[in-house]
């Protein structure tokens, strides 16, 4: 932002001074010898250490005081309708270039800026630039002899809003200022993390890192509840005879996972290690994970299904990891952290929305903690789907009854309902525990039912979750939906399901023809293969009768028979060797 930039030095003098005995001493020679002193300590950093950024306390500090606040440097900002004054203290980093910036060593460094220059601007890098070349003389230790001089010189600091390519190797990001939405003053933003040496550098990116390092964890115990619980499924299923080559690919899909993800969480435990070692090992990890799912072609199979019943979700999760696998291996991090650490969290996101849809096939949906996330759930043994029908809009508690309202509903009574009741994760319910409910259908149409009154029991040990079904073939639509249990039951909340019916597929059918109307004896044999049952679907083949070429019955002359009317009464039947017995012709002479 300024017009006049002060000439910046980056080389390093590696020659000290001479000094012998009786030579001539002059100032000189010391600032020659100091600068000499600077340039070793600058090339070891240069050359020897990896990363540049803020370094904070140090890696030194106690356990508890790595990554806090305290530590973080400190933005001031003062505007007037004229300037923009910014105030920056407690800031401790290595340039680029190797230079060390610690603003202990000359307290706090303020710039004020034209607000003419800063129009149009709608956020900033604050950086921290140093000047080797310059000192500022300033009052240290006192000197008796030489009263009237300041004692020390500290290094030249200045900040700055826009630096050049030469500058920014000898500068440090220490914030960022932004111009709200809703305003037109500069504040600081937030969500900007810089450059930093180490995970304690900054507050902000030690938290960051600690939820990465929570999602992981989390992502390992769910996988390996999970591959447990395939392993009792794949038993189950190979007793009753059934199809597990889909199974087969997931377990060892969930295999790999948990061998990635256990060694993932021991590698990312170090809280001193530098942010791009951190992240390159998150994205090893899921770099992994989207080839372990690529190569699990039958477990896909699965995914394919739950989108052709409606999860529209997993669509975007599919292609989130095809493209994943498309990435190059890089890294190279953002310079803003913040962005790091949100591109991470939400790539675990993905893979934990992925492992809950293998988790509502294969985990029991009364044993999982998980299940107020999920959009559906598999009954035990994988052949019955029930799909999120609604979640409770507000939860209401009087006396000693709890009632749970579902509104804004628009379902079908004629479907089949499940309702599970969510306990506390850390009171399961013991085995054999039932739970009354009260539910009341449209209640608030105006017109009252008679409310159903069912319960629900716990089957299995240590439960989370009991499920409680109903049908409501009288109503015609549920639009809104009251679910009344005591109280003194440890019921978090509850979710409404709806069951899914799967259809078979389109298969081959034979094609539908014509009968031809064919005038056939009834022949014992042919009556016999007639009522054999059909035994396939394939065409049969026509049968060969021998048939006597049928003569067309020519038209009798109208006076040739004696036809009575149908007026006429007739007194007897006629014999039946009359009936047989054709009329004669009368020859005419």
């Amino acid at each position: 932002m300024h017009d006049i930039r002060p000439e910046t030095d980056n080389t390093l003098t590696l020659r000290s001074v001479n000094w012998e005995h009786g030579m001539l001493l002059t100032p000189e020679h010391f600032l020659r010898q100091e600068r000499y002193l600077e340039s070793l300590v600058s090339w070891g950093v240069r050359y020897l250490t990896p990363g540049y950024g803020l370094i904070g306390g140090g890696i030194r500090l106690p356990e508890t005081d790595l990554g806090t606040s305290r530590f973080d440097p400190e933005v001031t900002l003062h505007e007037t309708a004229e300037s923009l004054d910014i105030s920056v203290s407690r800031v401790r980093g290595i340039s680029p270039s190797g230079i060390v910036i610690d603003l202990d060593a000359v307290g706090s460094i303020s710039t004020r800026f034209n607000k003419e220059e800063l129009a149009g601007v709608a956020e900033a890098v604050v950086y921290v630039v140093s000047n080797p070349s310059e000192r500022l003389k300033t009052d240290g230790v006192a000197d008796s002899f030489n009263p009237q001089m300041r004692t020390e010189r500290a290094p030249s600091f200045r900040i700055a809003l826009d630096v050049t390519a030469a500058e920014l190797q000898q500068s440090v990001a220490v914030a960022r200022i932004r111009r709200p939405a809703t305003g037109m003053m500069f504040e600081a933003d937030p969500q900007f993390i810089p450059s930093c040496i180490t995970l304690a550098a900054h507050s902000e990116l030690m938290s960051g890192a600690r939820r990465i390092v929570e999602s992981i964890n989390r992502l390992a115990s769910a996988y390996a509840e999970l591959h447990r619980a395939m392993r009792e499924f794949m038993v189950i299923f190979t007793e009753r005879g059934l199809e597990t080559e889909v199974d087969r690919d997931s377990i060892q899909f969930a295999e790999r996972m948990v061998l990635e993800l256990q060694n993932t969480a021991y590698d990312l435990l170090d809280r001193t290690q530098p942010p791009d070692r951190f992240f390159s090992r998150v994205r090893r990890m899921l770099h992994s994970a989207a080839i372990f799912f690529d190569i699990a072609t039958g477990m896909q199979q699965y995914y394919d299904t739950l989108r052709e019943t409606g999860e529209s979700e997993f669509l975007g999760l599919l292609e989130l990891q095809k493209h994943m696998l498309q990435q190059g291996r890089t890294i190279k991090l953002d310079t803003n952290l913040a962005i790091e650490i949100k591109k991470s969290l939400q790539s675990l996101l993905n893979l934990e929305k992925l492992e809950l849809a293998l988790e509502g096939k294969y985990i029991d949906f009364r044993k999982s903690t998980a299940i107020e996330s999920a959009n559906f759930i598999f009954d035990r043994g994988g052949k019955v789907l029930y799909r999120l029908a609604a979640r409770p809009a507000r939860v209401q508690g009087i006396a000693d009854e709890m009632t749970i309202f579902f509104s804004n509903l628009r379902l079908e009574g004629r479907d089949r309902y499940r309702l599970i009741l969510v306990g506390d994760r850390n009171k399961p319910w013991l085995r054999g525990i039932t739970i009354g409910a009260e539910i009341r259908i449209n209640e608030g149409s105006g017109f009252r039912r008679e409310s159903l009154i069912l319960s629900g029991e716990a089957k299995l040990d240590e439960q989370f979750n009991i499920e409680i079904d109903f049908e409501a073939p009288d109503v015609p639509t549920i639009t809104d939906l009251r679910v009344t249990v005591p109280s003194y039951h440890t019921v978090h909340t509850a979710l409404l399901f709806t069951r899914h019916r799967f259809y078979a597929g389109n298969r081959e059918s034979p094609e539908a023809r014509g009968i031809d109307r064919t005038d056939l004896p009834r022949e014992p044999a042919t009556m016999a293969a007639t009522a054999a049952p059909i035994e396939s679907y394939r065409r049969a083949e026509p049968i060969q009768v021998n048939r006597k070429p049928i003569i067309p019955i020519q038209p009798l002359a109208d006076d040739a028979i004696d036809v009575q009317p149908p007026w006429m009464p007739r007194d007897s039947m006629p014999n039946s060797s009359e009936v047989n017995e054709r009329p004669r012709r009368r020859r005419l002479e």
